[in-house]
């Protein structure tokens, strides 16, 4: 009776001081019911207790009993089994508890999150599911933990009634094949881990860009500084929205509904602005490298039907684009220097009286399926296309990476990675601004001396880079210049064992490496510290959806899964632009079906789901009726001359096929030793090149990728 009392006057209470939603069907009915959520607050037990329909039994570690809260909660709200966490053997009542057919609650990671995103998922409860064979139904909790009774601790904003949300999540269920004690336990864990990974990602809110910037400002509070650049501009979340408000608005005027405005910019807090700004009104920013040529730049305003770019005076004068941009044709430059000159009082007066009190009521209605951003490919093979990326694409990815890896408020974060590549938007950009974390942008990663110091100066503690940049920071950097760091993400290339092992030896830092493409948003693996594995990209992320199609010639090791990697999920693009059809939004192309992308890249995925790229299709040569892989020339070259660069690529020969050159900048790079390292490795002899070329410097991208095409062009001049 005094249960029923006490919910029946604290549910209504939650409902109205907490806004408490349940969303999802939680009224789920199993002979075996195991229900786990994320541990946010100490107000989870009650807030499970009073508003999921099961009246589960609590299983909890007994050092929580002692708190006054959890006596209250356990005198008439719910129904507990504590056990100690330091005996193994206590699982076994747990594990009669389900079978019992009593719904059970578990919280996997043990405690309460001191970092606000998922912390350590224990083996136990993921052993348990399998062992009873009982239903999974996982609940996320949301908002708790900006509350009072959370420990969050440094920068994060408490609230006294912050609102919360259940999400519940579709039943599930653990299945592990037969094996040892030890080693089910252990595919049990990974399994629940995973689990509890794609809750928290489910729980995303379906958003447009701005929406989510304005989410971020209302949790964060518009006075925290978030991005921070090298013309000392320290932008709030008020200062963001209010330049991406007046930004927007003007060039809303000069362009109409859905066109695509070509940004030409630096990595400046502006840039980031004008994105939000634009696709606050319907624009849509078309991300320009000011790296690539005339021609490149050319096509892609071809593609996207670009008419107008948005650049700067300044800009354009400190990196002489003068010629460059003499040369496009057709096209009106728009200049930041003169926009802010014209700007019209009556805008200004607009927001200071009207727009900032509600800006998204100003701005017309947008949906997140709507084109928010194209991105262009890099061109290392052949003429970039425009990539069409829907608002839910991008906001999924940075939910998808959130998920797996905690950004917090506590974070800075140094990026030196072009915001016009995909991976420096989202994971540089993007990512920092919609989860609170202090971003410092800078213009060039070419500045191997000047990024390890400011890394120094602002207590960095996650760095994004490629394989080529991360090399000549440690090359440069005083081993006190990456103290701070906890994350290290690197993508776009493949990270080289010296690397790898100079990071870790000098910093003592690990290096996350992950994999993705443009057309993905662009991530869609990567390691992290719950699940990492040296020499992998990691393991998807959650609701990448793979298959994997074999390829004859590319044999699989150890009975792993190998072959042509296709992807779906909720960060693919839209859809191409193609230089051949200006404007016409073409669909993603698979062999698979409509709705999957074929990435191109030849994978093998590992039992325990951890991913390593091959090489792509187009980077294998057929010699003497063989596939090569180029990336594995690569690698024998790397093992040779670790110190220096090297590129392989193919040529047409009558005899063989094609045969395969090596480019290095090893100046006395012998083939013999290259075979002397492919016997040593196993590699097969026709991997070993005939050809070597001795070059002063490799041609690369402006976002540190190898250029190909030029690469091919030399080795048909050769």
């Amino acid at each position: 009776m005094l249960r029923w009392i006490l919910k029946g006057l604290l549910r209504p209470f939650f409902r109205i001081v907490f806004r408490v939603r349940v969303h999802g069907n939680a009224r789920v009915k199993a002979e075996r019911l195991l229900i786990v959520a994320n541990h946010e607050s100490f107000l989870d037990e009650l807030l499970l207790g009073l508003f999921l329909p099961q009246k589960p039994v609590f299983v909890v570690y007994s050092t929580a009993t002692h708190s006054r809260l959890f006596r209250f909660m356990a005198l008439g709200l719910i129904d507990y089994l504590a056990i100690d966490p330091n005996n193994p053997m206590e699982l076994k009542s747990v594990i009669r508890l389900v079978e019992s057919g009593r719904p059970v609650l578990i919280f996997p990671e043990g405690r309460i999150t001191t970092t606000g995103n998922l912390m350590k998922t224990y083996d136990g409860p993921g052993f348990i599911a399998a062992k009873t064979g009982a239903t999974i139904l996982p609940v996320r909790i949301d908002g708790a933990a900006r509350s009072y009774f959370s420990l969050l601790q440094g920068n994060f904003p408490h609230y006294l009634f912050p609102r919360i949300r259940l999400f519940v999540q579709e039943p599930t269920r653990i299945e592990t094949p037969a094996a040892k004690h030890d080693e089910q336990h252990y595919l049990a864990g990974q399994a629940m881990h995973r689990v509890m990974t794609d809750m928290m990602f489910a729980g995303r809110a379906e958003q447009t860009l701005f929406q989510a910037l304005l989410q971020a400002a209302r949790i964060q509070g518009r006075r925290w500084r978030v991005v921070g650049d090298v013309e000392h501009v320290d932008g709030s979340y008020a200062e963001i929205i209010s330049r991406s408000m007046l930004l927007g608005r003007e060039l809303a005027r000069r362009s109409t509904d859905g066109e695509r405005i070509g940004i030409l910019l630096p990595n400046v807090a502006t840039l980031l602005a004008l994105i939000f700004g634009l696709t606050a009104q319907r624009r849509v920013p078309a991300m320009l490298n000011y790296t690539a040529g005339a021609d490149a730049l050319q096509s892609a305003c071809t593609a996207a039907c670009v008419r107008s770019i948005v650049t700067s005076h300044k800009f354009i004068e400190q990196f002489k684009l003068d010629d460059k941009l003499a040369a496009l044709q057709g096209i009106e430059f728009l200049y930041l220097e003169d926009l802010r000159a014209n700007a019209r009082l009556s805008d200004k007066l607009w927001w200071l009286l009207w727009a900032r009190f509600n800006p998204l009521a100003n701005c017309p209605p947008a949906s997140p399926e709507d084109a928010a951003l194209v991105m262009f490919t890099s061109g290392s093979e052949g003429k970039c296309k425009g990539v069409v990326l829907s608002h839910r694409a991008i906001l999924s990815n940075v939910s998808q990476m959130r998920s797996v890896l905690d950004f917090s408020v506590n974070d800075v974060i140094l990026n030196a990675l072009p915001l016009f590549h995909s991976f420096g938007l989202t994971c540089g950009g993007l990512i920092p601004l919609l989860c609170g974390a202090k971003v410092f942008l800078y213009p060039s990663p070419l500045h191997y001396r000047v990024i390890p110091e400011l890394a120094y100066n602002a207590s960095c503690t996650i760095l994004f880079g490629t394989n080529t940049f991360l090399a000549n920071y440690a090359k440069h950097a005083h081993p006190f210049d990456f103290h701070r760091l906890r994350y290290v993400v690197a993508g776009a290339e493949k990270i080289t064992e010296p690397v790898r092992q100079l990071w870790f030896e000098k910093f003592g830092v690990r290096i996350f490496e992950g994999y993705g493409a443009t057309e993905c948003a662009p991530v869609l693996s990567v390691n992290t510290q719950m699940a990492y594995r040296s020499g992998s990209v990691g393991q998807f992320l959650p609701s990448v959806q793979t298959r994997i199609v074999p390829m004859p010639g590319v044999e699989s090791k150890d009975g792993n899964t190998c072959g042509q990697l296709h992807v779906s999920g909720p960060n693919l693009m839209s859809g191409y632009l193609r230089f051949e059809a200006p404007g016409i939004l073409q669909p993603a192309e698979s062999d698979i079906g409509p709705g999957w992308y074929d990435t191109g890249d030849i994978v093998e995925v590992d039992a325990d789901g951890f991913v390593h790229v091959i090489g792509r299709v187009k980077r294998f040569a057929k010699v003497a009726g063989e596939m090569v892989s180029l990336g594995v020339v690569e690698l024998i070259a790397a093992k040779a001359a670790p110190e220096f660069q090297h590129a392989a690529t193919a040529r047409p020969d009558e005899t063989r096929g094609e045969s395969i050159l090596l480019f290095t900048t090893q100046p006395d790079l012998a083939r013999s030793a290259l075979v002397e390292i492919a016997q040593a490795g196993g590699f097969p002899e026709l991997a070993v090149p005939r050809k070597i070329v001795h070059v002063e410097a490799l041609p690369l991208l402006g976002t540190g990728k190898i250029d190909y095409v030029t690469l091919k062009q030399w080795a048909l001049e050769a």
